[in-house]
């Protein structure tokens, strides 16, 4: 086993790991999950604007170099993650194309793409800085859903309808029409 301690554990523990091998180096967020073929770190959302219940996946480490080990870490990963929090109904994650990420191991572990308005329509500042010398670059959204939540498609809309019109693909949907569905029961419960 590559790690001394696996499953839950204090962020401590992946600080190590993650300054080695991640690109984004270490973050002091949110509680780590250890696993032999590397470690996740999860957190309250960043984004004001996602409900408090989910949460945001803000590290994914994988450092074995064993076939599939992504999503055979994440199918346990999700096991737990629905043990210890039973009131999250999703989590959120962020892709940054700029340095490669295109979202493959997102895509093969049945995530969602959820574009933002500004993967949609860079806004005219190229997104802000957040340091003084480096412009952020648009991100890629996506989401993992654990449960049904009626809120789901709401929260994750767009907002632009000038751009979904145009890009009708790009408006989020969850699979076999299960956002439809929701939305009926909405409207059937507010008669």
């Amino acid at each position: 086993m590559l790690f001394n301690i696996y499953g839950w554990a204090d962020i401590g523990y992946a600080k190590p790991i993650l300054a080695k091998h991640h690109y984004l180096k270490s973050t002091s967020r949110g509680t780590a999950w250890m696993h032999e073929f590397g470690c996740i770190v999860i957190s309250s959302p960043t984004s004001r604007m996602l409900p408090a219940t989910w949460l945001e996946l803000s590290r994914w480490c994988i450092v074995s170099r064993e076939k599939n080990a992504g999503s055979k870490m994440w199918r346990e990963f999700v096991r737990d993650v629905k043990s210890r929090f039973p009131e999250c109904t999703t989590i959120v994650s962020y892709s940054d194309p700029s340095v490669g990420h295109d979202g493959a191991l997102y895509r093969a572990c049945n995530w969602l793409w959820a574009p933002t308005w500004h993967r949609l329509r860079p806004p005219p500042s190229q997104n802000g800085k957040w340091k003084t010398d480096k412009t952020q670059s648009v991100k890629d959204r996506w989401v993992f859903m654990l449960r049904p939540d009626h809120e789901r498609v709401q929260i994750l809309d767009a907002g632009d309808e000038s751009i979904l019109r145009k890009m009708p693909w790009a408006r989020y949907a969850e699979p076999k029409g299960a956002d439809f569905k929701m939305w009926k029961l909405q409207k059937e419960n507010k008669r």
